[in-house]
């Protein structure tokens, strides 16, 4: 499976369990892309809440 499916599927996971609680605007810098989908798979199994901005900054 390809990078964008597997993030598009992960954020869609997300934000039914939690609202879109950071910017779009980390998607367009690769390291903080990657962070986040790392973040996303946390808060998903219950180890981290939800992202937000300051996770990624």
């Amino acid at each position: 499976m390809e990078d964008e499916t597997v993030l598009v599927m992960l954020v869609q996971q997300y934000a039914k369990q939690y609202g879109i609680t950071f910017s779009s605007k980390h998607l367009d810098d690769p390291d903080k892309k990657a962070k986040l989908i790392s973040l996303i798979q946390a808060s998903l199994s219950g180890k981290h809440g939800p992202v937000t901005d300051d996770d990624l900054n």
